[in-house]
């Protein structure tokens, strides 16, 4: 019989691939989103979906209490507001009631910039605290700390202009969501992975400007790459319509100053290496109709 993974947060760029792989790799994957029917047409009717609300913990007791593991992907999409009730209590809640429920195993998605360490930012802490939450639930927990996806390059790419927020001269170790999901899915079927951080990194490490140079090369020849500077993108946050960018230099102006100085070795060892190229990356990539 096969066992049974209780995705959340399963829809979106980066949980919808690993939920696939999941069910690819013989496992009866379930999605729970707080709003089912737009799930299901983001999923499709193969796709098991349950509803599920990580604000309201009543609301977990009966999917999560039918699942052997539980996976994580969280996001409250740059929204400071959000990160305390979504990232932070979200986890706390999806961890008591998994370790009232005897689930098996839970995993999240974290990140490789936070080094699991609070520094202030909220962007990077509310991971941290989250991961903190995990580890003190007496479950065992798998927490995969990624790099930057290659499926975020599309979005440096708006109003028919390439750009980037401050000069990002530090190299990252930018992935495949395709490699990722499978690093996901092999984490929950080895033992060995139990109560682990892995450091999830691609085979090649270049700035923000070189892999978006790469990507533009091939799919927007006609656009260079600009860099905006931190002043000038602080008054144009300014502007109506530009929420998400004010909210998210923070976030740019924390990765211009710090390295990615990790180390992805145990998990290339126990989850397999990523091997998937930019170049390979830029190659199947289709730009939406």
């Amino acid at each position: 019989m096969a066992q049974s993974v209780l995705v959340i947060g399963g829809t979106g760029m980066l949980g919808l691939p690993v939920a696939r792989q999941l069910a690819q790799d013989g496992f009866d994957v379930t999605i729970m989103s707080s709003n089912p029917e737009r799930a299901k047409a983001t999923v499709g009717e193969n796709m098991k979906v349950v509803h599920g609300d990580v604000t309201d913990i009543e609301s977990l007791k009966e999917p999560i209490g039918q699942h052997e593991y539980v996976y994580l992907n969280l996001s409250a999409h740059y929204d400071p507001k959000k990160y305390e009730s979504i990232e932070i209590d979200g986890t706390a809640y999806v961890a008591a009631v998994a370790a009232a429920s005897g689930v098996k195993r839970i995993g999240m998605i974290s990140g490789a910039s936070s080094k699991g360490e609070e520094k202030g930012i909220i962007y990077l802490d509310a991971k941290v605290k989250a991961e903190k939450a995990l580890m003190g639930s007496g479950i065992p927990y798998t927490i995969m700390r990624p790099s930057w996806f290659f499926e975020s390059l599309p979005l440096f790419v708006r109003g028919g202009r390439a750009a980037i927020v401050g000069e990002q001269p530090l190299k990252i170790g930018w992935l495949a969501v395709s490699d990722y999901a499978r690093q996901v899915s092999t984490a929950f079927q080895k033992d060995e992975a139990a109560n682990k951080c892995f450091y999830c990194l691609g085979p090649e490490k270049m700035t923000m400007m070189e892999a978006l140079t790469r990507f533009c090369a091939h799919h927007y020849p006609q656009l260079t790459p600009q860099t905006i500077s931190f002043t000038k993108a602080r008054l144009i946050s300014l502007l109506p319509g530009m929420k998400a960018l004010r909210s998210s230099l923070g976030f740019f102006k924390y990765f211009s100053t710090n390295s990615e100085d990790v180390d992805p070795s145990e998990a290339n060892q126990i989850l397999g290496a990523n091997t998937v190229t930019i170049d390979q990356w830029i190659d199947k990539w289709k730009k939406p109709s």
